[in-house]
């Protein structure tokens, strides 16, 4: 008798009812959901709590095609849009109000149409019962991938060692979340992976990858491998995630804001993202339209670039990147 074939996994979509944020009735947004045929964890991966940023929907496009034959053990379950009303009208709020979707979990269902729609999916997430949540965001066009770990208030150490393990799995850059008093002040405990990490008290992770407003490639397969590695080190795959070219190796980093603008002008910048810099060092430069220089940025400490922002012209109080530097700097 000739062995039998494994089973493979299944893929089917689920329709979920999303709550309204337009005055007009609710809508279905599509879930798939890859079985494999050996029980292991439940993963969630979320794609586009911000509109505007597209890399994560083509990964969740990607992943459920190549899932089915990829899982070797439990269930993931994708969204491919949180925001689509933000991914149609290519913006990074939801329309209706004009709130940050990433500042409103787990919701409230009495609230605004925005937390009305994080109340919607967070029950949809509940119902799945998840063992890890994935979310996938983008920075800039300049900016190295990473993945960002959230702070757990609670200080339980467990959860966070399992949660740091699985993203050094990405094979990214690994940053912890602001330190504690400004992850509080920037509300960063009801973004998607700070509600899941602090409310569920399960792991959580936030994926940075690509450009916004459109599908580079390149990104949507680094986050896809980024992806994939998580799940291997979950054990529901075997698809260890290459190191990208662009890691810092070394830390615990910790995500910091660059320098703030004090002056009004073009934005010069002299450090790359992915270059090390150190104490002093000149990080960028305000230059007029006249061509005279307004100010020159100086590093207070040493560190790593890991984006620039998105604009030429800045104002005062803009920061002039994001940076890693070491925990308890």
């Amino acid at each position: 008798m000739s062995p039998s074939k494994p089973r493979e996994s299944t893929h089917r979509v689920h329709a979920m009812s999303l709550p309204t944020t337009t005055g007009r009735g609710p809508r279905e947004l599509p879930v798939h959901i890859v079985q494999a045929p050996k029980p292991g964890p439940t993963v969630l991966i979320t794609a586009n709590v911000h509109g505007d940023e597209a890399t994560g929907v083509g990964a969740v496009l990607e992943l459920v095609q190549r899932l089915p034959e990829l899982l070797t053990s439990g269930t993931v379950v994708l969204f491919p849009t949180l925001n689509p009303e933000g991914l149609s009208q290519r913006t990074r709020e939801v329309p209706a109000d004009h709130m940050d979707l990433n500042r409103a979990w787990p919701g409230d269902p009495r609230g605004g149409p925005t937390e009305r729609l994080a109340h919607g999916f967070w029950t949809e997430f509940l119902r799945h019962d998840p063992d890890l949540v994935i979310d996938l965001h983008t920075d800039s066009p300049a900016s190295i991938p990473y993945c960002i770990v959230d702070r757990h208030l609670k200080g339980s150490q467990r959860l966070l060692k399992k949660a740091e393990l699985l993203a050094v799995a990405t094979g990214l850059t690994v940053l912890r979340e602001y330190p504690r008093v400004r992850y509080v002040k920037y509300q960063l405990e009801r973004s998607l992976s700070g509600a899941v990490l602090n409310t569920l008290a399960i792991p959580s992770l936030t994926i940075e990858a690509g450009p916004r407003l459109y599908l580079d490639a390149n990104a949507v397969e680094t986050a896809v491998n980024s992806v994939l590695g998580v799940l291997t080190a979950a054990g529901l795959a075997a698809c260890p995630a290459p190191t990208h070219p662009s890691r810092v190796e070394g830390g615990p980093w910790r995500r910091e804001s660059g320098l703030r603008v004090g002056q009004a002008g073009v934005l010069i910048t002299h450090a790359q993202p992915g270059e090390h810099f150190g104490r002093g060092q000149l990080l960028a430069e305000i230059v007029g339209l006249d061509g005279v220089q307004r100010e020159r940025l100086l590093s207070p400490r040493q560190g790593v670039v890991i984006s620039l922002p998105e604009r030429t012209w800045v104002v005062a109080g803009i920061a002039a990147g994001t940076y890693a530097v070491l925990e308890g700097d």
